[in-house]
């Protein structure tokens, strides 16, 4: 992995009251700051939430390295 590289994910997260699936998680994601954001989802669904961290992260870890490398996902 390239040491000078910089990734970042930022969550904002609410409850939205009255709603079937009250719950919203706005991500804003990038796996090299000087790009700038590359992706930015709205979820409503802790799991998604957690599968995009983990993808989010699958990447930045994954840098030079074989898919065997980094194992199964959960």
């Amino acid at each position: 992995m390239d040491t000078d590289r910089t990734a970042l994910l930022i969550i904002r997260a609410w409850i939205e009251h009255g709603s079937l699936k009250p719950l919203r998680a706005q991500i804003r994601l990038t796996t090299d700051v000087s790009l700038g954001f590359e992706s930015e989802l709205t979820l409503t669904d802790m799991a998604a939430v957690c599968d995009a961290v983990e993808t989010w992260l699958r990447d930045v870890c994954s840098e030079g390295r074989t898919p065997a490398e980094l194992g199964p996902p959960r």
